[in-house]
């Protein structure tokens, strides 16, 4: 069954979470730029996700990938609907325990897999780890023989399988992970790894890998489960005792920003089959552990901007709004398309031509224009809602012309609002860039 971009029409997103006059009255009591933020759809996208992988007939555990969003109200919600979450520092790991995390359900995947930073996270009571390199594998190995500890440990393996989608994590020779196959006869390899895990006081969990970001073509899981139990297959007949506890298939599912993407229940649909032989092979039913961060918090969240000023140039017009690129950096790195509202809203007109400009003097600040825009009406004063905002953008904020940090409001899911970040003032900015020191 092939699925591919192709197969999808394009249409527009679903409408965001909150109504005008919502967003209007938060904007009075709490300014723009603001982020605006829905329990219930941060709920209701693990439900979604945990849906779609319901026709596996094993374990199945959803895991939040807290790069995303380190709110720590996000994170909270979360560890209600009993994820598991994925942490890829000492820095998140710090606010994820600060917000009531339990260590027992982190997932760790370390970058650069130094010594000091294996230790720092094994006091702090972790025992599940990722690791990716064979020096990597070495400083594990030693602070667990140091300080006595027998973490369980997952490979993460680089199945090189062709991926469709806006960012690609699996590549020949990909900085992420290591090769299932292992021809250049490199330490840096699955097996090699494999055979001294087994040979130490580690416990072997299984493996993990992660193909991209806003995967449009899921047959690209399929191909590389087909690698993995070869590779079991083959690592079987070397070690008959071999246990794969876990198997952690990475992130990838996409957000809807104005062309419509594979759901979880159609990617679900499509690959549960193949776990559940792949379970049948392996003769044990092992954990399913599906990550996401962008699809579990992307939907739920609006940036509000107020319009500043507008240009017009014939039949272009170029608007400027409170919030740029230092919001939303995706949209200069990855040219990532927002949906974008104008507020109150208007009869949407194809043949406007409209450049939206954030408010930083850079020539790079502008913001592509999804298909799902409608930014007809974008006079001085109206507001602009900008969806699907929850992923990558908090996590980028930064100072750029001494701008602040924005406030975050949360609507709860008894329909209360919360206030949950704090607008940054001039004065704590100040004293952070060190003007108050002597």
């Amino acid at each position: 069954m092939q699925v591919g971009r192709e197969t999808f029409e394009q249409t527009t997103v679903s409408q965001i979470p909150f109504s005008e006059l919502e967003l209007s009255k938060l904007t009075t009591e709490y300014g723009t730029p603001l982020y605006v933020i829905d329990e219930h759809t941060l709920r209701n996208q693990v439900h979604k996700l945990r849906q779609g992988y319901s026709g596996y007939k094993g374990p199945v555990r959803i895991a939040y990938s807290m790069k995303t969003n380190f709110t720590p109200a996000l994170l909270k919600t979360f560890m209600t609907e009993n994820t598991l979450f994925d942490l890829t520092s000492p820095g998140e790991l710090y606010f994820y325990i600060r917000s009531g995390g339990n260590p027992e359900n982190v997932i760790y995947t370390s970058v650069t897999e130094t010594w000091d930073e294996f230790s720092q996270i094994l006091r702090a009571g972790v025992r599940l780890i990722v690791v990716g390199s064979a020096n990597g594998l070495s400083n594990l190995m030693g602070v667990a023989e140091k300080e006595g500890y027998n973490p369980k440990v997952m490979i993460r393996v680089d199945p090189e399988v062709g991926v469709k989608a806006e960012v690609r994590a699996s590549r020949r020779n990909g900085r992420f992970g290591v090769p299932l196959s292992n021809n250049t006869g490199s330490l840096d390899g699955a097996a090699s790894l494999l055979r001294r895990i087994m040979a130490s006081r580690l416990e072997f969990e299984g493996f993990h890998f992660h193909l991209g970001s806003q995967i449009s073509d899921p047959t690209c899981f399929l191909n590389a489960l087909d690698k993995l139990e070869h590779f079991i297959t083959k690592m079987r007949k070397e070690c008959p005792q071999l246990p794969v506890n876990i198997i952690d298939i990475g992130g990838g599912t996409p957000v809807n920003y104005g062309i419509r993407v594979p759901t979880p229940l159609e990617i679900g649909t499509m690959i549960t089959p193949r776990l559940n032989a792949l379970a049948d092979t392996l003769k044990n039913e092992f954990t399913l552990v599906v990550e996401s961060g962008r699809y579990l918090s992307a939907e739920a969240c609006v940036l509000l901007s107020r319009v500043l000023n507008t240009k017009n140039f014939g039949d272009q017009k170029v608007v400027f709004i409170d919030a740029g690129y230092h919001l939303l950096l995706d949209a200069v790195l990855l040219r990532q398309e927002y949906p974008q509202y104008i507020i109150p809203s208007c009869e949407h007109n194809p043949n406007d031509k409209t450049v939206l400009a954030g408010r930083l003097c850079d020539t790079y600040d502008t913001y592509p224009l999804s298909p799902a825009s409608n930014v007809c009406g974008a006079e001085i004063g109206k507001l602009m809602a900008i969806s699907n905002v929850g992923a990558y953008s908090v996590v980028f904020n930064m100072p750029f012309h001494c701008q602040t940090k924005p406030a975050t409001v949360m609507r709860k899911a008894d329909g209360t609002y919360k206030c949950i970040r704090e607008r940054q003032t001039i004065e704590q900015l100040y004293g952070e860039e060190g003007g108050n020191l002597d």
